[in-house]
């Protein structure tokens, strides 16, 4: 996916300001957006300085003084004189320096610099800007300097409601299919338009002054169109019925449509793939926001009237560069900025294209094929090309392979939901993320540091770490100003000298958080200090219970899962920790505080939610996982790469002040034995981690969901417990398996063949982690060598007494 820029401009108009405009990132491999936020100041002069603008082009580009009414087409006797093209130039740079500097106020600039750090001058990028407001939609957005610094960048005009279209069924012949409507041309030439469709590699089909009968009839065909062209005059002098202007097209002398009696026909066409409309005429801007409701995935407009040269160049370009595979934003840019070289004869023409987008739709890709062309013949039902499933190719039918394919993947669908292959499945997943520290770069956490407690301490100050020295390391700490402090050691006990001195350091500093265990009931030992006061227990500690799995590996039980919060109301807690948090949610809410995020919120379906990014609880069946409990707000552990995900310094050297101030300052500190003398070790997929650094690990993670878009460990959808998903995934694989088995001709090669497909799938199944993507390896490779195995069998003829039965007798 190419980088997606969404500018929402909020509410507001130029004469007021833009109090509250943000703008958000989408990058190649995030789920989650980037979100920057800014405002725009009042520019009073620009709507007049437009207004001044549009009626020297208007001078400049119809001499004639050409206009439209709804009766007819009518000319002005006198011609408009005395316009002077310098004069207009002048009035454009005007226009372009005061739109580059209300952009470039000191409230945007911060949007403007974020995008610059995240965007590549050689990508294809698309910036969607969101307004309602008519006159925000009229601004030259191009003449922004962002876009003179990205080649390949192109903006396009959104309203801040929309919907997503509904997937229409993909049509068998996959020819762009194009319809093209020629509407009343008294006074213009649309010859040209018409053309070059006719010439396109598309499947055309021209309707030249329609009658609304038969305009009709073809948006409703159900073979589906991909491009709706127009060409003629319209106007937005039409009322609709509750009084607003409506866009309206001239069909023919005698008939003239408004939107509203086309919406019915135009919302068939969208059903059934309508992608993209294009409106060569006057007042296309009017037609854009009559048609937003419909939510079009795209439109191309002009901003302005335009002359039929500057049309049939700009069409002709278009065609070309999409045509020959550029992406469309790309297409539209290149076509409209190719319009300088007719500005000579014909001012302000490159300012004229505009995309209309519905931001739920991706961009039309036109198919390179071979052509077949229609023009101006009636339509015809294709009819689909005679289908090979029912011819026997190497003694394996289609109809066979299919059959096969869901024999094997339903028995191993059941067999996986009742929980038996997820030892197996858990074990790949361990496999994977080792997988990824050993492929890929491994990078920290600069917003962590770790104070670990190591052996040499311990024989230095003695095992526990008094209340003393931990009261020391963290007064030394606190004079670096970290944003928080997390001590990931229960101090229940007094571990004299020094206990007043521990609890003066968290009765005056509220960034410092301690831990308690819930699970732990019947052991004291493991609560807060019962010094504190019902206010601190519930604000300055946060649970150390972490969530292991019943699945062993040398003995002791592994981490894959993040502990977020626990409901008390679900069952009983300690007494001595009553907190809801954890650790690491407590140490990031207060990190996060400081960035501007909106506070922690529960969402409709109560998932735990910070700003954009949904911390979405574990279902019972998620992944590999069949059977999850619900009494906790948990989400997958998605592990940085490097094992220790953050610098690390021992007490000994913090204590010593040897620990630069940079360290420390604005970052989180976790305090934690690594001692093993502590027994605070945990198992995960990269092996036995201290305690703390599990702890660290799950701090990081939400701080980059939240802060750098880095994306949270996410499994294939589902419904409700029905991982539909999974098995779409898994059924994809064993056809794979079939389809080997089915296209080769001798063991040696399906051998050899069926391990680079294998080898592709643990690939696969690696790069999505690296995502963020969990999909079954195990289950789909059963699925490929099950369902490989059983045409194998069939096709050699080894135990046919059990595969005829099953394929033979199913065709």
């Amino acid at each position: 996916m190419n980088p997606l820029v969404v500018l929402n401009l909020g509410p507001g108009n130029c004469q007021k300001g833009l109090a509250n405009v943000t703008a958000q990132l989408w990058l190649e491999g995030n789920q989650v957006p980037v979100k920057y936020r800014g405002s725009l100041p009042a520019a009073v002069h620009l709507p007049e300085l437009y207004q001044q603008w549009k009626a020297l082009y208007e001078a400049l580009n119809n001499p004639f003084g050409y206009r439209i009414s709804l009766d007819d087409i009518e000319f002005d006797p006198e011609p408009v004189t005395n316009v002077s093209s310098t004069e207009f130039r002048r009035l454009s740079e005007q226009l372009k320096t005061e739109i580059d500097n209300w952009l470039n106020s000191g409230s945007f600039r911060n949007i403007d610099q974020q995008l610059r750090t995240k965007l590549n001058a050689e990508e294809n990028i698309r910036v969607i800007l969101e307004t309602d407001d008519p006159f925000l939609q009229k601004l030259p957005w191009h003449l922004w300097q962002f876009f003179g610094h990205y080649p390949k960048a192109e903006m396009a005009l959104s309203p801040q409601e929309y919907e997503r279209v509904p997937t229409s069924p993909a049509r068998i012949d996959r020819h762009m299919r194009i319809l093209v409507v020629l509407g009343h041309s008294d006074g213009i030439n649309i010859q040209p338009d018409r053309l070059m469709f006719e010439n396109a590699d598309a499947e055309t089909f021209v309707l030249k002054e329609p009658k609304r009968s038969e305009l009709d009839e073809c948006l409703w065909d159900e073979n589906g169109w991909d491009i709706l062209f127009f060409a003629g005059h319209s106007t937005s002098q039409a009322l609709d019925p509750t009084g607003k202007p409506t866009g309206q097209i001239f069909l023919n002398p005698e008939e003239q449509l408004s939107v509203d009696q086309l919406r019915n026909a135009l919302r068939a066409a969208i059903n059934c793939g309508l992608k993209l409309a294009i409106f060569n005429s006057c007042d296309g801007m009017e037609l854009a926001r009559a048609l937003a409701d419909l939510n079009l995935p795209q439109m191309i407009v002009m901003r302005e009237p335009v002359i039929d040269p500057v049309a049939h160049t700009f069409l002709q370009n278009f065609l070309r560069f999409f045509s020959r595979g550029e992406a469309f934003y790309t297409a539209v840019r290149q076509a409209r900025e190719q319009l300088q070289g007719i500005e000579g004869d014909y001012p302000g023409a490159t300012w004229l294209p505009v995309i209309f987008q519905n931001p739920t739709q991706t961009p039309i890709i036109w198919p390179v094929r071979s052509s077949r062309r229609l023009a101006r013949q009636p339509i015809q039902p294709q009819q689909p090309p005679e289908s090979s499933s029912t011819k026997p190719i190497n003694f394996i039918s289609l109809r066979k392979l299919a059959i096969a394919s869901l024999a094997v993947t339903l028995p191993i669908a059941i067999v996986r939901s009742m929980g038996l292959l997820q030892p197996l499945e858990l074990s790949a997943y361990d496999h994977l993320m080792r997988a990824r520290s050993a492929g890929f770069v491994q990078t920290i956490d600069s917003r962590l540091l770790v104070v670990e407690i190591r052996e040499d301490d311990t024989d230095e100050y003695g095992y526990p770490i008094t209340d003393e020295k931990l009261a020391t390391a963290i007064e030394k700490l606190q004079q670096f100003q970290p944003r928080a402090i997390g001590v990931d050691m229960h101090r229940y006990q007094v571990n004299a000298p020094g206990r007043e001195d521990l609890l003066a350091q968290f009765n005056q500093s509220s960034n410092l958080t301690t831990v308690c265990s819930f699970e732990q009931k019947d052991r004291e030992i493991l609560g807060h200090p019962p010094e504190f006061s019902a206010e601190q227990a519930r604000l300055q500690v946060g649970f150390s219970d972490l969530e292991i799995d019943d699945i062993y590996q040398r003995g002791q039980a592994v981490v894959r899962r993040q502990l977020l919060s626990y409901d008390p109301r679900l069952g009983p807690v300690s007494p001595v920790c009553s907190t809801p948090y954890s650790l690491s949610l407590n140490l990031a809410l207060r990190f996060l505080q400081t960035e501007d995020v909106q506070p922690l919120d529960v969402n409709e379906v109560q998932n735990w939610q910070l700003d954009s990014v949904v911390l979405k609880r574990l279902a019972q069946r998620t992944g590999g996982y069949q059977q999850l409990d619900g009494q906790s707000s948990q989400i997958l552990l998605n592990y940085r790469v490097n094992p220790e995900p953050a610098q690390q310094v021992s007490l000994t050297d913090l204590l010593a002040g040897q620990v630069e101030a940079e360290l420390i300052r604005d970052r989180i500190i976790l305090i934690g034995m690594t001692d093993p003398v502590g027994h605070d070790y945990r198992q995960t997929p990269y092996g036995e981690l201290p305690g703390v650094w599990v702890h660290a690990h799950g701090v990081s993670q939400i701080l980059a969901a939240v802060l750098d878009g880095r994306p949270l460990i996410w499994t294939l959808p589902q419904w409700g417990q029905w991982q539909w998903g999974d098995m779409l995934w898994i059924w994809g694989w064993a056809v794979v398996g079939g389809v080997l088995v089915w296209r080769s001709s001798s063991i040696l090669l399906i051998a050899g063949v069926g391990v680079v497909v294998i080898l592709g799938l643990h690939q696969i199944c690696l790069l999505l982690l690296v995502q963020g993507g969990w999909v079954p390896l195990i289950p789909a490779l059963l699925a490929l060598g099950g369902t490989a195995g059983v045409l194998l069998a069939y096709k050699h003829g080894y135990f046919r007494a059990i595969t005829e039965p099953l394929l033979d007798k199913s065709t």
